[in-house]
């Protein structure tokens, strides 16, 4: 860790070496590790208060199977903190011309709605593809998957507003991603979509024209609460909601004792089920029939009534341990 100074107060900053933009804790202004400022920095506004967030939060595990259903009572806040967390959006213009060869087949033979024979055969393919994307790349250090691969919204972005995050006494990270990284990155990324487009149409591609523009780039902070709390007991269960929308990014969920307990007798009984449907596939195999049915017969059913209630099983047991959850998209 090394000292740098802010090129706007002069305010003394505590960095990292893979600090790549830093924003001063004094004023607000944001610069590069060369002292450049940063021009175009945004923010998603704090539309929810810490109430707010913790109203938010009841209100969706109250929906989560397998809470108990006076949660929203039992709920004891234990932290609740506001980090502001860093990420680029990148909008890359691609556009690619291409030459390569597809394999094609020539049906010969007709008979009764049947070919005698399938040829295939190299032809030439070519084309063209164009594509515009939005890429967001999470720009901070490292975090849980679920902020790193958050789809952040930038419809109300704004110019960054400090007194805000010191409002609400928030941490505001610094990048680890330059400028000049994060277009490599879209630009990497609208690549590869494109091409993947490409293969579906082409087997290889031999010649190709290439070009690829940022059209727009945006350096925004995600105000992002981080919520500690317990459930009439000692131990202590982690939320992230997003403080601009009221999104619930991830949580932990409290699952009452009574529901595991019912959730492991369920997947019991299918596991039950599967066990028998492995005897009957078994003894359908070697030929053993069972009140009369054709062993063929009893071969395939039993292979479905090995496999479903195995799946059912593994669904179930999925469903009634899982650690966390998390609001879809709109």
């Amino acid at each position: 860790m090394a000292k740098k100074h802010c090129p706007n107060c002069g305010g003394a900053l505590n960095v990292h070496a893979d600090d790549a933009i830093i924003t001063c804790s004094y004023c607000g202004t944001s610069f590069t590790p060369d002292g450049s400022k940063m021009k175009e920095h945004y923010a998603l506004a704090v539309n929810y208060t810490q109430s707010d967030a913790l109203d938010t939060l009841k209100a969706y595990l109250v929906k989560v199977p397998g809470v108990a259903d006076d949660l929203a009572e039992k709920i004891n806040l234990k932290d609740l903190s506001m980090t502001f967390y860093p990420y680029w959006t990148v909008t890359v213009q691609g556009d690619v011309t291409y030459k390569g060869i597809d394999r094609k087949a020539t049906f010969r033979g007709q008979s009764g709605g049947r070919y005698s024979s399938i040829n295939w055969e190299w032809v030439a393919e070519s084309g063209h593809q164009d594509q515009t994307r939005q890429i967001r790349l999470y720009a901070g250090p490292k975090t849980r998957s679920e902020i790193v691969n958050y789809p952040i919204a930038t419809r109300s972005r704004r110019y960054f507003n400090f007194e805000e995050a010191k409002q609400y006494t928030a941490n505001v990270l610094f990048s680890k991603v330059s400028a000049e990284t994060a277009k490599q990155q879209a630009t990497a990324a609208t690549r590869n979509m494109i091409y993947s487009r490409i293969k579906r149409e082409t087997e290889r591609v031999d010649d190709s024209r290439e070009n690829f523009n940022v059209t727009d780039q945006a350096y925004i902070h995600v105000p992002i609460y981080h919520i500690q709390f317990s459930v009439g007991g000692r131990k202590t269960y982690e939320a992230a909601l997003d403080a601009s929308n009221g999104r619930v990014i991830y949580t932990d969920i409290p699952t009452t004792t009574g529901f595991k307990a019912r959730t492991i007798s369920m997947s019991i009984i299918w596991f039950a089920f599967t066990i028998a449907g492995a005897i009957i596939t078994y003894m359908a195999y070697s030929g053993i029939s069972l009140i009369g049915l054709n062993p063929e017969f009893l071969f395939y059913a039993g292979i479905g009534l090995t496999i479903i209630p195995l799946i059912l099983a593994l669904l179930t047991l999925y469903f009634g341990f899982r650690g966390t959850a998390a609001e879809r998209a709109q």
